[in-house]
């Protein structure tokens, strides 16, 4: 799936022209329909039926730290921010802003919030919901520790003050009223409204300044669904439609169950015996379940007997280094570390050729992905063998080199992926201990830097490169957990970011990406399918490359 729409032209123009046109009330292309049409062929057990999901155990479902998959999934149900990105039409959307505009060097932003909006409390959706949720994530005083995920407003004037606490308030967010939100940029943004799509930036109500922690465990969005009490941590967070939701189409049925279950093969088990309705599908067995349940026509829709999602999604499974580490800082370790792993043979045998080798860290799908980029993604074991030996770790009698390191992996994955690449690392001399750990203690060691290898994965909050060279990269971004720092890698991503021209800025990302890839603070590995099965009590279920699940427009036979 490509990208091929002009992006400046489309924010800046069309945007505001296509809500004139009554684009605040659109659908999601194959699976939406309209709020009046949707009322009117729904039934009474449509209505009232609870849609069952697998989620690993989150480690936030509040905006202020969405910065895994599972978490976002959750909070996606909860939270409509300004705009919305659909995959189906490859456009972006208005959501709780109905138009939006800018100035023509594009540092300046105005969104017109969509009046009537109400959140799940009853209070009013206004402009100064998003300057207080902003201004939230930015504030380290909020809570004991910071939001990992403010870096999605770097740009914005008055951030540097705020995040180092010399400042409480972002000074380039102003509401000039009720319903308009007005967002000075330090530099021209002409993406900034695919940034605003992203889930952190939802708006929140001031009910949240009571307590964090009893919010942080049952938010108050602006949703088409909220939470039916607290999230029950490690068991299941369940939510109810939001009857008073006044966004794009209220939900078609009538709740959701998050069912967190210890790991994939448990959750599997739990689909096959009828309790789940989507479910991620064990490595291993993705041609089994597709001859099963079938497989969805375009990839990313369940409809009965054809319920086996096998589309692409933008995602990349990458490993980090931690560059700090007495081995890892030297960059010729770990470009053979990844010259080291058989990439195509985890793709054909443990994703059944439904996965792809990565060259690059940004997936196909986003304009600009170049897989020839990232050079050190090819399997090449002489020429790790000689980095090694450049390195200053020349194999012994026995073939070792004295290395031994350890990887994080996450307690609910299986470790056949890992195993293979230890044993990949092994035939260069290189002994890599698997370290199996809860993703809340991965975080932890991940923020205080002591680890050396971890697992990872990233999708795209926003489907532009910008999305996954800034927040795995740039110097002391938060989910950059390499802790890497590039002063060229840094100006050349500043300068990329301030380009408003969308070719001359996708080439200069391209030139930033080429630094990292000679780096190599992390290691892509590939590029997955979304590998996930429906039951067949949707007619019309649609699972997006983003990899969101799209339950408020789904539809059941």
């Amino acid at each position: 799936m490509g990208i091929s729409m002009d992006r400046r032209s489309f924010v800046k123009g069309a945007a505001a022209a296509g809500a004139a046109m009554g684009l605040a009330a659109c659908s999601s292309g194959s699976t939406g329909s309209s709020a009046s049409s949707s009322s009117s062929t729904s039934t009474d057990a449509t209505a009232s039926a609870t849609i069952s999901c697998y989620i690993d155990n989150p480690t936030s479902i509040d905006p202020f730290d969405i910065e895994e998959f599972n978490g976002a999934a959750v909070a996606a149900q909860l939270f409509d921010p300004l705009t919305r990105y659909d995959y189906s039409t490859e456009e972006l959307k208005p959501l709780t802003a109905e138009s939006w505009d800018s100035n023509d060097s594009a540092d300046t932003w105005t969104f017109h919030i969509k009046k009537g909006l109400k959140f799940h409390d009853g209070t009013d959706v206004t402009a100064n919901s998003f300057k207080y949720a902003w201004n939230r994530i930015c504030n380290p005083k909020t809570t004991d520790s910071p939001s990992v995920v403010s870096y999605h407003l770097a740009l914005v004037k008055g951030y540097d003050d705020v995040v180092n606490s010399k400042a409480d308030e972002l000074t380039g967010i102003t509401c000039p009223d009720d319903y308009t939100l007005k967002v000075e940029l330090a530099s021209p943004y002409a993406d900034f409204p695919f940034v605003v799509c992203c889930t952190p930036l939802s708006p929140i109500p001031d009910c949240a300044k009571d307590n964090f922690a009893t919010y942080s465990k049952a938010p108050v969005g602006n949703g088409p669904f909220m939470m039916d009490g607290s999230w029950e941590d490690g068991q299941y967070i369940n939510m109810t439609k939001f009857s008073d939701y006044g966004g794009d189409e209220p939900a078609n049925v009538g709740g959701v169950n998050f069912s967190i279950q210890k790991d994939t093969d448990t959750a599997f088990l739990e689909f096959q015996a009828g309790n789940l309705d989507l479910c991620d599908i064990p490595a291993g067995r993705i041609k089994e379940t597709a001859t099963t349940y079938g497989e969805s026509e375009d990839g990313y829709t369940v409809s009965p007997g054809k319920q086996t999602l096998l589309g692409q999604v933008m995602y990349t499974e990458y490993l980090a280094y931690n560059v700090n580490d007495p081995i890892l800082s030297n960059k010729l370790v770990r470009q053979a570390m990844s010259l080291a792993i058989d990439r195509q043979s985890l793709c054909d045998t443990l994703y059944e050729s439904t996965a792809t080798p990565s060259g690059d860290i940004v997936p196909p799908g986003i304009a600009g992905n170049d897989e020839s980029t990232w050079v050190y993604t090819a399997y090449d074991v002489d020429k790790a063998n000689a980095l090694l030996d450049q390195a200053g770790y020349p194999a012994d009698a026995s073939g070792g080199r004295g290395i031994t390191l350890s990887i994080m992996v996450n307690s609910s994955r299986s470790t056949d992926e890992f195993v293979a690449m230890q044993a990949n690392w092994a035939a260069v001399g290189i002994t890599v201990n698997i370290d199996q750990l809860e993703y809340a203690t991965m975080l932890s060691r991940y923020v205080d830097g002591t680890f050396q290898l971890g697992s990872r994965g990233w999708t795209a909050d926003y489907p532009i490169m910008d999305n996954f060279l800034q927040p795995l990269m740039y110097t002391g971004v938060g989910d950059n957990v390499s802790h890497y720092s590039s002063a060229e890698f840094d100006s050349k991503l500043d300068e990329a970011r301030k380009t408003v021209d969308e070719e001359a800025r996708i080439k200069l990302m391209h030139e930033a990406d080429a630094i990292g890839a000679e780096d190599m603070p992390i290691i892509p590995i590939l590029h997955k399918a979304l590998n996930k099965v429906g039951s067949d009590k949707f007619q019309d279920l649609m699972v997006d490359a983003g990899r969101t699940p799209e339950l408020r427009y789904a539809k059941l036979a």
